[in-house]
């Protein structure tokens, strides 16, 4: 009886967008200010938590 209008656009996706841009933008800032091996031990202690965290969750 009612019509979908579907107008090809999806809700999330300027979220993804939006986190992706800001992302890009702080590593671009922080790789300015911290040296690159520590910026590099924080980028691998990251991964490895979230590494445990996603295997907690599951």
């Amino acid at each position: 009886m009612w019509r979908r209008r579907n107008c090809g656009c999806r809700p999330k996706c300027g979220r993804q967008i939006g986190a992706s841009l800001i992302s890009l933008g702080l590593g671009i800032f922080l790789a300015h200010i911290i040296p690159y091996y520590l910026l590099i031990t924080l980028l691998g202690v990251a991964l490895i938590a979230l590494g445990i965290w996603n295997l907690m969750g599951k």
